[in-house]
Parts: C-alpha cells; sequence; structure tokens
C-alpha cells in the first residue's frame, strides 16, 4: 500500500519541481512567478494540508501585495490562485486515497444552498445583460465564502491539525507584523483580530510558559489591532470584546484579564519606537476623515435594492456613468463599500437569507460553549458580521466562511470531548455521532 502510494506522489513531486523551473525560466515576469507559486503551495498543500489556511490568508497577502503592485485584480488573482492550489492538491490526496473524509457540520447544507444561489444569480446576471466581468467580480464576493468554509472544514477536520493550522497562522502572523508594525500608513489589523480571541482562550486554559506566551502574543497582536486605523476592524473587536466579556466562562475571562494588563507594557514599550508614534499620530486623521463617496455609493446601491427587493438585479447589476461628489463620473457597482448592499443590490434579501443562515446558526452552536474554543471564533463571527456593514475588502469577505467552519469545528470537538470524560464506555458510540445530531 505505501509503494503504491509512494510511487505516484514521487511522480507529482518530481513534475511538479520540473514545472517550477520551467515557469521560473520560460514563462514572461509576473506570469512566471505567479505560476512558480502556485506550483511551490500545490507542492506544500499536498504534503501538509492543514497549511492551505495559515498560508493562504497570511501568504496571499504578502505575495498578492508584492505582484499586484496595487492594482485590485492582481491581488485577488494571486489569491484566487493559492485558493485552486489547496483545492487541487487536497483532490489529488483523496484521488491518492491518503486524505480521510472531511467533517460534515450543520452547516453544510447552508454553504451549498449558497453555491447554487451564486450559480443562479450568476446566470441571471448574465441573461439580463450585466457585463461578464461585473457577474465574475460579484460572484466572487458571495462565492468566497462557501469556498473558505469547505476548505477549513475538508482540511482542518482533526483537533491535531487544528492545532498545528493554528500554530502556524500564529507563527506566520508574529513575523509579519513585527516587521510591519512601525510602517506608518498601514492599514492592518484583520491578520491579527483573528488570532486574538483564541489566544486568550488559551491563556486561561494554560499555565506557565504557555501562558506567558499566549499572553505576549495577544497583548502584541492587540496593539496592532489599535493602531489599524480601520473603522471596521475596531468594530469587529469591540463586538468580539464584548461578547467575549458577557458569555465567556471563568478561564475565558483570565485570559481577557491578563492580555489588557500586558496589552498597556507592550503598547508603552512599543511607544519608544518611532514609526509607531508615527502610526499612532495617523489614527486622529484618520477619525477625522470623513467617508467621502461611500455614503452616496451605497445609497445608489439600495435604490438597486428598492426597485427589486426579492432576488435583487442580477451578479454583476451597475449603475453606469453616475457622478460621486468630490470624486468622479464612473460605473457604481457591483460590489460597494458595504457587504449587505452588495448583497442586496445583486441577490436581493433572498441572497441575503441565504448568506446569513449558515453564519448564524454556526454563531448559535459556538455561543453555547462558556470555556470553549468554539466561543472565540463565535465571537469573531459576531464581529465580522457587525464589521460587514461598512467594511468592503479586496479580497472579500471571506472570514464569514472561515470562521463558521471554525466555529462548527471546535464546538463538535468540545462535545465529543465532554461526552467521553462522562461516559468513556461510550467512546466509539459518541465518536459516530453527526453534528446534526449533536445540534439537536
Amino acid at each position: 500500500m505505501r509503494a503504491a502510494v509512494l510511487a505516484p506522489t514521487v511522480l507529482l513531486g518530481g513534475a511538479a519541481v520540473g514545472g517550477l523551473v520551467t515557469a521560473v525560466t520560460l514563462l514572461p515576469g509576473p506570469i512566471g512567478l505567479a505560476g512558480a507559486v502556485g506550483l511551490l503551495s500545490f507542492g506544500t498543500f499536498l504534503l501538509w494540508p492543514w497549511a492551505v489556511l495559515p498560508v493562504g490568508i497570511i501568504g496571499g497577502a504578502v505575495v498578492g501585495g508584492l505582484l499586484s503592485r496595487g492594482d485590485v485584480r492582481g491581488y485577488v488573482a494571486v489569491h484566487v490562485l493559492l485558493l485552486a492550489a489547496g483545492y487541487v492538491a487536497l483532490a489529488m490526496r483523496h484521488w491518492l486515497r491518503v486524505e480521510a473524509r472531511g467533517r460534515r457540520t450543520v452547516g453544510d447544507w447552508g454553504m451549498l444552498s449558497l453555491v447554487a444561489v451564486t450559480a443562479l444569480a450568476t446566470a441571471y446576471g448574465l441573461a439580463v445583460g450585466n457585463p461578464p466581468s461585473e457577474v465574475l467580480v460579484a460572484a466572487y464576493q458571495i462565492a468566497i465564502i462557501p469556498v473558505y468554509f469547505f476548505l477549513a472544514t475538508r482540511t482542518l477536520a482533526t483537533p491535531r491539525r487544528l492545532r498545528s493550522a493554528g500554530i502556524l497562522y500564529v507563527i506566520i502572523a508574529t513575523a509579519f507584523t513585527a516587521f510591519t508594525v512601525a510602517a506608518p500608513g498601514r492599514h492592518g489589523g484583520l491578520l491579527t483580530l483573528l488570532a486574538i480571541p483564541p489566544l486568550v482562550w488559551a491563556a486561561g486554559r494554560t499555565s506557565g510558559w504557555r501562558r506567558t506566551g499566549a499572553v505576549l502574543l495577544a497583548a502584541f497582536f492587540a496593539v496592532d489591532v489599535l493602531l489599524a486605523s480601520y473603522r471596521g476592524i475596531w468594530l469587529a473587536a469591540v463586538l468580539t470584546l464584548a461578547i467575549l466579556v458577557l458569555r465567556g466562562g471563568r478561564s475565558v475571562r483570565t485570559g481577557l484579564v491578563a492580555t489588557a494588563a500586558t496589552a498597556v507594557t507592550v503598547a508603552a514599550l512599543l511607544a519608544l519606537n518611532s514609526g509607531v508614534r508615527e502610526r499612532a499620530g495617523e489614527i486622529a486623521k484618520g477619525m477625522e476623515q470623513s467617508a467621502g463617496y461611500r455614503g452616496v455609493e451605497s445609497s445608489i446601491g439600495l435604490d438597486v435594492f428598492v426597485d427589486r427587493p426579492l432576488i435583487g438585479a442580477g451578479l454583476g447589476q451597475s449603475t453606469p456613468d453616475t457622478y460621486l461628489p468630490g470624486f468622479t463620473i464612473t460605473d457604481v457597482g457591483p460590489v460597494y463599500h458595504a457587504f449587505y448592499v452588495t448583497v442586496l443590490a445583486n441577490l436581493g434579501l433572498v441572497g441575503l437569507a441565504f448568506v446569513l443562515w449558515p453564519i448564524l446558526r454556526s454563531i448559535r452552536a459556538g455561543l453555547g460553549y462558556r470555556d470553549g474554543l468554539a466561543l472565540p471564533f463565535a465571537a469573531l463571527s459576531c464581529g465580522f458580521l457587525a464589521a460587514a456593514l461598512f467594511a468592503a475588502p479586496t479580497d472579500g469577505h471571506w472570514e464569514l466562511g472561515l470562521l463558521p467552519a471554525l466555529t462548527l469545528l471546535t464546538a463538535r470537538n468540545e462535545f465529543v470531548r465532554h461526552w467521553r470524560t462522562t461516559w468513556p464506555g461510550q467512546a466509539g458510540a459518541i465518536a459516530r455521532i453527526t453534528p446534526s445530531r449533536m445540534a439537536t
């Protein structure tokens, strides 16, 4: 059996190396570099599938920023490239029979329904004459949610993989933040905010050097979030913190207190750096700036929704040749600077219901674990749902697919751990409990 698996793996590895060399040497400039990144990522994910999300999230932000040089389409292209490499590697592992089946969750049908709705809305948008390029842009904004959800449930199906992916994410995020925290003009906070609640939970559940490390990292990341100069991130952070305070048990609150006290010290030490001080000085300027054309843009999207409230105007809809005060004459849509306006204009109330259904269901499951790891992820889901009122990230609201998946995966782990402790003789039967039965 090992020989049957090893032989194809060696052949695939040799082909990947050959393709990597070819991409770098023969293909022109950015295309060759992108091909090399894709092949290298495929080889990495083929060996370590749990690395898809940590590498894809942070690596996509770094590599996308370097290759795109500020171009949104290039940034998104790199993001899609890494996701595609992860899915292809996962499919190859299933073909080689070295990958177990992904973990089923109560959110699967909701996310599959969202995929179907996106496909139907894409066909409708093309049928009514919306530009194909705009249809593709709008479809990406919706489809990225179930893409991340299923990638998480298929690659992080065991507690060991979750732990490995979490450690890798924190390591990469720490290195990235250490290089950028003193960079004036940076609008960060997203990558670090995702790590803070799980670290707070770990600080309350561990002791010794593990608690010290978790607290220090959470405090360091908290300073980066404070310096984000991004209202959406601040809103997500405040709501997440409020939920942890109100719903968290003793261990969660212990981690919060320790992190808050340490963050004050870390902030004072970082304030000695001139770059950090300059970045902090920009916060006041950012608070004084208005939303500019974003409010007008959102009002146009709401007008589109009012005209077709049930199913929207189809993916890719836009209002051409519109004057935005203080900006220019441009086409408005299909993506607006408010996620819910984007959904309502493109998919209507039906689409909004399909987007929110699996997310809210996961939040309900996660809030029931006052001292479990599912609570931080559920709290983050609530925070980013609120931030989506105003935010429109370049690479889509992928966190609304990732966080529900992590919530449901960790909720199931907590459920199985509890009942194995209560009834150790029934471990085999409990392991076969499906998430749908768990929810009932």
